[in-house]
């Protein structure tokens, strides 16, 4: 099934996550990142087919990644990543959101079933489609994401970091999608949610 990992794929990522993680706790002088911009509200359809935005993320720390479903090149990568971050940051109230960059095809039904290629649990990790212009007014304008237009080969040109988002709505930081920029993004979500 697309999307789903075989056992002990990754492992090794996720033990030097860890390590990273763990090192960078360490780091008794670490301070809170700095507050960038805010998030305009927004409210787009679930992979359950409801309604989700930010005011079901209001109060909570969230982390925000873009893929599509049909995606041939590096969303697999980058949703595989964001479920080693929901394992890694497991017991914290931090929230996930990965947000379609196609919705004209991810419907909530091809949400879901990639949803479940993860084992993404949908009370801690929701996918999220809409419209065109819905997708574009919180993503592009709110999040500052690059999204291109489909080339030849089906392929949406899309930024590849992860987004983190503070309670208040106001975004704290890009992450790359290195071993080191996901341990910085794993310590800087805790640090938001003490």
């Amino acid at each position: 099934m697309r999307g789903r990992q075989r056992p002990g794929r990754g492992a090794g990522t996720r033990a030097v996550l860890a390590t990273l993680v763990l090192l960078a706790a360490c780091d008794e002088e670490r301070e809170p990142p700095p507050e960038l911009l805010d998030v305009p509200a927004f409210e787009l359809t679930s992979q359950t087919d409801e309604p989700f935005g930010s005011a079901q993320l209001q109060g909570k720390v969230w982390v925000a990644n873009f893929m599509f479903t049909t995606c041939p090149t590096i969303c697999p990568l980058l949703t595989a990543q964001m479920k080693e971050l929901t394992e890694t940051l497991a017991g914290t109230p931090v929230r996930f959101v990965s947000f379609s960059v196609d919705p004209a095809n991810d419907t909530p039904e091809a949400l879901s079933r990639y949803a479940a290629g993860y084992d993404a649990d949908p009370s801690r990790w929701t996918f999220l489609t809409g419209d065109n212009d819905a997708i574009e007014e919180v993503v592009v304008r709110g999040l500052r994401v690059h999204v291109g237009d489909r080339d030849e080969t089906g392929n949406i040109l899309h930024g590849s970091h992860f987004v983190l988002v503070d309670g208040t709505g106001t975004i704290r930081g890009y992450y790359e999608s290195t071993p080191e920029g996901l341990a910085d993004l794993a310590t800087d979500a805790r640090l938001l949610t003490e």
